[in-house]
């Protein structure tokens, strides 16, 4: 009896030694991205707490793998275990792949899917994106765990890629705030190509590829005479457009602040003349700040006077930001041809300026607590502005684009504004298609974020381009249902705005952020700001140290 326990303790043992080895060696928060060209490459990550080969398999049909792929691996920061990388080159344009990350001895990823990019035509061509941004956890005020579900709503649109602008965590020093981002993101990231910003709420313990941010992310590199050899600044294309990252919290030097990055900005819009181009960063340009510095300032980083004169140089189409808890949309400006490019104000060229002005716009509304649109004010040379949490999607078809911006949970999921801008027309009746087209492969994506699902309503209530004007409405877009395909979402929002699982319409956390009638009152809002600014100055304070 003695003799049989010890072996069943020795085979248990055994067991549970097994069990752990292939626990550490599993992959983990798989995830996607560009470090080179979209149309023939793709960039998968992963994590593993031990120790164990890098794989990738790939294949264009489901459980059939024809290609395996070789990476490397990085012993990461402490908290982070290994970090992997694998780029897939030499694939096919607009072409649907299946893979599964690991390796034979330790296993792999649960199969996930992406699509590649088209092939670069440079006049016409079909693009989806989406933006968001500020996602980190915030708590303190009831609302902190939105992301899941706002990204879920923004990958339902099925995006080609989703870009981010920063502030993903509270305190970028801290790697359990990173497993937690990573773990709500990877259902998208590992089926759309996630591309982020540096926030400051983003950075340590150190500056560069020693940083967490850094080893978390597979980005490109910025090089030349003006690059860091860092991802804290880079770009990419996708088919006849380009997306330049810049950081407003490392790398500031020059003549002027920002002057090293501008030069590289113009280096890199002069070399790949694009016929759309967007510039991201986390501190805006162009903001108001209200009551306390519950909003921050405009041209904090002091980065006007080195960025403005290469964004209008180059006519930009549209510059996001974050940084600010709100949504603030800028009427074109052009501040260079007004002979003040390192204002603090816009210079607007008119509502409908598309063609002499560059769009800037502050969307800080991807989970954190939003600054109530009570609070929005007036501002001259601003279209429009909300509280309302939020994710911005941009439509490129051919010569028209049509950026709209989203409420999200725990608003409804509806449209709350919207532009279209339109270029010279061109022949396009063969035009590449540069969507996703397969997010509803991945069923897991859409539970672990909370039941989102395919908007309804799709484009309704989107402005239209007019021949070869341009167009631009702000405000709420009624009517536009935004519902989950099962209902109502968990803590969301479903067709008629109403959500399961929570105290009120405000997705549990009991008091209203955009002021809207039927809420509660904007008196309660007023009692959360108080604490809304000591939670700020503390975060200040943390990211000074």
């Amino acid at each position: 009896m003695l003799a049989s326990m010890r072996l069943g303790k020795t085979a248990l043992g055994a067991a549970l030694g097994l069990w752990t080895t292939a626990a550490l060696a599993a992959p983990q928060y798989v995830r996607l991205s560009y470090t080179g060209d979209a149309a023939t490459s793709m960039t998968v990550a992963w994590n593993t707490t031990a120790s164990t080969a890098t794989e990738v398999l790939l294949g264009t049909s489901p459980g059939s793998y024809t290609q395996t792929f070789t990476g490397a691996s990085l012993q990461a920061n402490a908290g982070l275990g290994h970090v992997h990388e694998v780029t897939l080159t030499g694939l096919s344009p607009n072409t649907k792949y299946y893979y599964v990350a690991g390796n034979t001895a330790d296993g792999f990823s649960q199969e996930a899917s992406f699509t590649t990019g088209p092939v670069d035509d440079p006049e016409c061509g079909k693009l989806r994106f989406a933006f968001a941004a500020d996602n980190r956890p915030d708590p303190t005020f009831g609302g902190g765990q939105n992301w899941p579900q706002i990204l879920a709503q923004a990958a339902a649109h099925q995006p080609a890629f989703v870009l981010n602008g920063g502030d993903m965590v509270i305190d970028g020093k801290q790697v359990s705030q990173w497993l937690t981002f990573l773990n709500d993101t990877t259902a998208v990231a590992r089926r759309i190509p996630f591309m982020p910003v540096l926030g400051n709420h983003d950075d340590g313990p150190v500056t560069g590829a020693g940083a967490n941010y850094n080893q978390i992310f597979a980005l490109p590199v910025s090089t030349g005479a003006h690059g860091s050899s860092t991802e804290d600044y880079y770009y990419f294309t996708y088919g006849n457009a380009i997306f330049v990252s810049l950081s407003t919290e490392s790398f500031t030097g020059g003549s002027i602040p920002f002057a090293t990055q501008a030069a590289w900005l113009d280096e890199v819009l002069t070399q790949n003349p694009k016929k759309w181009k967007f510039v991201y960063y986390h501190k805006p340009s162009y903001t108001k700040e209200v009551l306390f510095s519950i909003s921050h300032e405009p041209n904090e980083a002091n980065q006007n006077a080195a960025l403005v004169p290469i964004i209008d140089k180059h006519h930009v189409d549209v510059v996001f930001a974050s940084h600010n808890h709100w949504y603030e949309r800028f009427e074109p400006s052009n501040c260079t041809t007004k002979g003040t490019p390192g204002s603090s104000s816009p210079c607007s060229t008119g509502a409908s300026g598309f063609a002499s002005g560059t769009v800037y716009i502050v969307s800080g509304g991807a989970g954190a607590f939003t600054i109530p649109g009570f609070l929005c004010g007036g501002m001259s040379g601003r279209a429009t502005c909300s509280g309302d949490h939020h994710y911005v999607l941009v439509d490129i078809n051919d010569e028209t684009l049509k950026l709209e911006t989203w409420g999200a949970a725990p608003q409804p999921n509806q449209i709350i504004d919207t532009i279209s801008i339109t270029k010279a027309a061109a022949n396009c009746a063969t035009a590449p298609d540069g969507g996703l087209g397969d997010a509803g492969t991945d069923a897991s994506a859409a539970g672990a974020g909370g039941g989102a699902g395919t908007p309804a309503g799709g484009s309704a209530g989107a402005a239209a381009s007019g021949g070869t004007g341009a167009s631009a409405s702000g405000g709420t877009a009624g009517g536009v249902g935004g519902a989950s395909s099962g209902g109502a979402s968990s803590g969301g929002a479903s067709s008629g705005g109403a959500s399961s699982g929570g105290a009120s319409d405000d997705g549990g956390c009991g008091c209203r952020v955009d002021g809207r009638p039927g809420g509660r009152a904007p008196a309660l809002a007023l009692g959360a700001l108080a604490l809304f600014v000591l939670r700020r100055r503390r975060a200040r304070r943390l990211t000074a140290t």
